[in-house]
């Protein structure tokens, strides 16, 4: 029995140091080793005490007092996540978690509560975050919680029943956000006009007409480009990513990037999408931009291509051979779009009216594309399977569809599409070497 500095008996496992401050010692079974509590309140202290014990006894993780919130992300992250994900969803969870660091980061794992949850999802929404960032941190928080939940570090996941309010403005006409999701007619015949003598040309003219996303397309080798069957095939994106560890799963004190080329993340995602004659030609006139190049570089081309050892014949490069990373798509839409922005402007005020302005990047050539697969009748199992999109209802019906039914389907695309008055391309005889 422990005494106070008066005398007074203060229990079992209870006494009080001679600078004042109480202090329990624990015994658990099988730990050699107490556990020591202290508080400068008794009241308290039995509070903790009575705390402790109960999570003993719910066989919870007596490790979790040493981790504050922050802390035990890292060490989820090298328990259970790097190593295993795609680094890009290791970015996504960082970057995720970085957002609320500074609400929830230094609170002790085993005194988070929802309270804490809350207040971090009031905190993100005042501070302007849009309701898709303040979702993605919960979920990762979410993530993070059910594992400690799981490692029986702490009894309940906190973020049980947290609900993030919804914003009140005005809601968008869906049938608006869809058509502006997808180009017109006009529209691909004005932007493809103004990009027909820009060096990529051939990148827009593909992505419109097979659907493929902009980093599926960086990512392709010439053996992936099937002239024979007409068909290309895709199975993996080139992107440029952060790297917040080191190999030893250690935080890095300075994030540097890589540009990679990895396997997609879904099943569906690896599919064949067949070729039409424009398209094959369009990757046939391409490839004689990419031979002059090399004959122009000679050595030096490709010289400065980190990939270029592992992926020696991609299809699209620079000029000097190096990787055509995503956001080039990107960058040059932009580029394109502004040039049409200012000759329409000019017209508008001349015929004294409002210019029509629309936008254009990568992305939204393959919304064009599957919206177009779907008015030409074809099957929807088939324009999945050609797309590349993950349903949980369909995935089942389209991934065993034979190749020479999708080919068929597909033939209903092009007799709708293919003759619209946009700069063509031309029939090119070099393909015999492909076959």
């Amino acid at each position: 029995m422990g005494k106070s500095l008066k005398g007074k008996e203060l229990g079992r496992g209870l006494y009080q140091r001679s600078d004042g401050l109480y202090v329990a010692r624990i015994y658990t079974k099988g730990s050699p080793k107490p556990i020591y509590l202290y508080d400068s309140n008794l009241a308290k202290l039995k509070k903790k005490r009575d705390h402790e014990k109960a999570r003993y006894i719910m066989g919870l993780n007596a490790e979790a007092r040493k981790y504050t919130t922050a802390e035990w992300f890292d060490e989820w992250m090298k328990l259970y996540n790097i190593g295993r994900l795609k680094n890009t969803t290791i970015n996504g969870y960082v970057d995720g978690f970085e957002r609320i660091t500074d609400y929830i980061g230094s609170v002790r794992l085993e005194s988070l509560t929802p309270a804490h949850i809350r207040n971090m999802v009031e905190r993100l929404q005042a501070d302007g975050y849009a309701e898709t960032s303040v979702e993605h941190s919960l979920t990762i928080v979410n993530l993070l919680l059910n594992s400690a939940v799981d490692s029986r570090m702490i009894p309940m996941n906190p973020c049980k029943g947290i609900l993030i309010a919804k914003s009140e403005e005005a809601v968008v006409d869906p049938l608006q956000e869809d058509e502006e999701k997808v180009l017109t007619k006009e529209e691909i015949e004005t932007f493809l006009n103004a990009a027909k003598n820009t060096r990529y040309y051939e990148v827009f003219y593909i992505i419109l007409n097979t659907g493929m996303r902009i980093g599926e397309l960086a990512a392709l080798q010439w053996e992936d480009i099937d002239f024979h069957s007409h068909r290309i095939r895709v199975y993996k994106t080139l992107n440029k990513t952060t790297n917040f560890y080191d190999n030893k799963k250690n935080r890095v004190e300075n994030p540097y990037n890589t540009k990679q080329i990895t396997t997609p993340k879904k099943k569906a995602s690896y599919r064949w999408i067949p070729m039409s004659k424009k398209v094959e030609n369009a990757f046939l006139t391409w490839k004689v931009k990419q031979d002059m190049d090399k004959e122009k570089y000679g050595s030096k081309w490709g010289a400065n291509n980190v990939l270029k050892d592992e992926y020696p014949d991609l299809v699209f490069t620079t000029k000097p051979g190096n990787l055509f990373l995503p956001q080039y798509g990107s960058q040059e839409c932009s580029r394109i779009l502004n040039i049409i922005d200012k000759k329409e402007i000019k017209r508008a005020q001349i015929e004294n009216r409002e210019p029509h302005l629309y936008s254009v990047y990568p992305h939204k050539f393959r919304h064009t594309f599957v919206t177009r697969m779907n008015q030409s009748n074809m099957s929807p199992f088939t324009v999945s399977k050609i797309a590349g999109h993950s349903s949980v209802n369909m995935t089942n019906y389209y991934t065993h569809l034979e190749k020479e039914y999708v080919s068929d389907e597909f033939n209903k695309f092009i007799e709708t599409y293919e003759e619209e008055n946009i700069p063509q391309i031309e029939e090119n005889t070099t393909k015999d070497k492909y076959e």
